[in-house]
């Protein structure tokens, strides 16, 4: 996507003969310091051994004489050395002009680059806990960002389907099932597990006898093929109900199983190559180069481990799609694993065009700091979850709008409950563990989705009411109200740019909390709909490009929006 801060670094670094990245321009975060602004006059000083803010009077000096970044800019000022850049009146009203292609989607195509992300990726046998969420709706908000900048996006679940788990599953199905399997639902799986697990503390035959499944899976026929088969479909029925919900999509789910035999031909591969070797009967790959601790990759009776089957999930990405970037969204408890596998990876060389990145995040905890569960100690279900979110959610829309009717009252409740826990979610730095607050999280005040749901259907009842007319180019003169909010609504592309080399959707949701703030303090000071014209027509126009930016911004972070709350 070409933006006006790639714009004007390039025009500067041509100019001046810079380096581009140690040129950086940026989005400013006061209006007083203009639109963008770098700070490569410092750089410059450093490189020379002069004052950075005689480098940058000199730079803004040339600019402007040769008014080398217009149409964009049309004022260029030097603040404590930084040179801040102004948008012109004249290139917001070629925006207004052309506003459809500011914010809508590149197209991909064959060309475009590839990211695999890797995301939610749970257990089969077990229902979906809010330990899932984080996973879940950061890896669809990543995948609808990267769509929109015309990436070619792979969604991939990578489901825990095989090895020990998959052999318990089958082994309790045969003591405990009493339905047929067409009939088993995910409970039952989740308690006949519980219940094998809790037992074979003091019935160690239990373990043998899942041992003993991990050898009949071998066989694609086998009666314990057949049942795990089932027990997937099971599993995968039941997730696929919730995704529904979350509005989340995968293009494959081929889970561990997939990778079984890449996995047992890799363990041979790495050794011939001098890549691992054996230690103590195990077979490990050494990271002392890296500082790091070895990497198992077999246990010392012959066993693969998740090791041995990310390498071979990582291989199998590679040569079936090439991808230029591979995300793996997990919390960061992983880390280092993740810095191990990669580290590996590297030795093996074989994507060296491939940039794998784990995506890490923090946990969810409740008010009190602790583990969100329930009273009994347990995970509150995902679905138990949503269903809070939208019971809290329908009450307030009641108490708000009694005049709804009862389909689009569930509809609104629905929207905004949901909506509500993914922003809590999203609008938060990936990194940092989230504490969970109903009340604020479904606050019509402050930062969150309803406020900002809301604030657009609010603009969407203006415009109903103002029977918009389009407005030519010519009579686009706005005020400085209506220039803030314009400037504001520009920096959407920016915003999705810094968000995905970020892997952060919390710079959306930010950003969009920033416009419905502005756009708000705007409808509180300025009349619309009573101001004459052609002030009047300028002022929807601008609102209506304000309506569709926090479309936009909410549908990149996987929220709906309404014309009515």
């Amino acid at each position: 996507m070409i933006t006006v801060s790639s714009i004007i670094q390039k025009k500067i670094s041509r100019t001046f003969r810079i380096d581009p990245n140690l040129c950086p321009v940026f989005l400013s975060e006061r209006p007083e310091f203009g639109d963008y602004s770098t700070n490569c006059a410092f750089v410059l000083a450093k490189e020379r051994g002069t004052s950075p803010f005689l480098i940058a009077e000199d730079l803004r000096k040339e600019i402007e004489s040769k008014k080398l970044l217009a149409p964009y800019c049309d004022r260029v000022e030097v603040k404590n050395g930084y040179l801040n850049f102004f948008l012109s009146d004249k290139f917001l009203v070629q925006c207004h002009a052309d506003w459809s292609s500011c914010i809508a989607p590149l197209k991909s195509t064959e060309k475009s680059k590839r990211v695999v992300i890797d995301f939610s990726s749970p257990n089969i046998g077990k229902t979906l806990s809010v330990a899932h969420i984080r996973s879940t709706i950061l890896g669809e908000s990543l995948s609808r960002i990267y769509e929109h900048l015309g990436w070619r996006v792979i969604r991939d679940n990578h489901l825990g389907d095989w090895g020990m788990l998959a052999a318990k599953l089958i082994a309790a199905y045969k003591l405990y099932g009493r339905k047929p399997l067409l009939r088993v639902t995910i409970a039952d799986m989740q308690k006949w597990y519980v219940r094998f697990t809790t037992s074979e503390k003091d019935h160690p035959e239990l373990i043998n006898r899942a041992k003993q499944e991990t050898v009949a899976l071998q066989g694609e026929n086998s009666e314990s093929m057949q049942i795990w088969k089932a027990l997937r479909t099971a599993s995968l029925r039941e997730f696929h109900r919730l995704y529904k919900i979350l509005e989340v999509r995968f293009d494959h789910e081929f889970g561990e199983s997939h990778y079984r035999e890449l996995s047992s031909q890799l363990v041979p591969q790495l050794v011939r190559k001098g890549i691992a070797k054996r230690s103590q009967g195990a077979i490990i790959v050494s990271l002392d180069e890296y500082g790091l601790p070895p990497i198992l990759v077999q246990k010392s009776d012959d066993a693969s481990l998740y090791a041995t089957n990310d390498f071979a999930t990582t291989v199998f990405r590679y040569k079936k799609w090439k991808p230029d970037l591979s995300l793996y969204v997990v919390a960061n408890e992983q880390s280092l694993y993740f810095e191990q596998l990669f580290r590996a990876f590297e030795k093996y060389r074989l994507s060296p065009g491939t940039k794998l990145v784990h995506v890490k995040f923090g946990m969810i905890r409740g008010a009190d700091g602790k583990k969100l569960s329930t009273r009994r100690g347990a995970f509150i279900s995902l679905e138990e979850l949503l269903q809070k979110a939208t019971q809290r959610a329908q009450r307030i829309a009641k108490k708000k709008n009694p005049l709804l009717k009862q389909n689009e009252l569930i509809r609104v409740a629905a929207a905004v409950g949901i909506g509500a826990l993914k922003y809590q979610d999203l609008s938060q730095n990936r990194n940092t563990d989230i504490m969970f607050d109903w009340e604020k999280m479904l606050s019509l005040q402050g930062n969150s989705a309803p406020y900002i749901q809301y604030t657009y259907a609010r603009l969407a009842s203006i415009l109903r009411k103002a029977r918009l007319k389009p407005i030519s180019s010519s009579k686009f003169v706005f005020g400085e109200e209506e220039g803030l909010l314009m400037r504001k609504c520009v920096q959407f592309g920016e915003v999705v740019e810094k968000s995905a080399s970020e892997y952060a959707p919390n710079i959306i949701a930010n950003y969009v909390y920033d416009l419905c703030s502005l756009i708000n303090g705007f409808y509180e000071r300025i009349p619309i709909l009573k101001s004459e014209e052609p002030q009047r027509s300028v002022r929807l126009a601008v609102i209506k490009h304000a309506s569709e930016t926090i479309k936009a911004s909410l549908y990149l972070l996987g929220i709906s929006v309404m014309n009515k709350m």
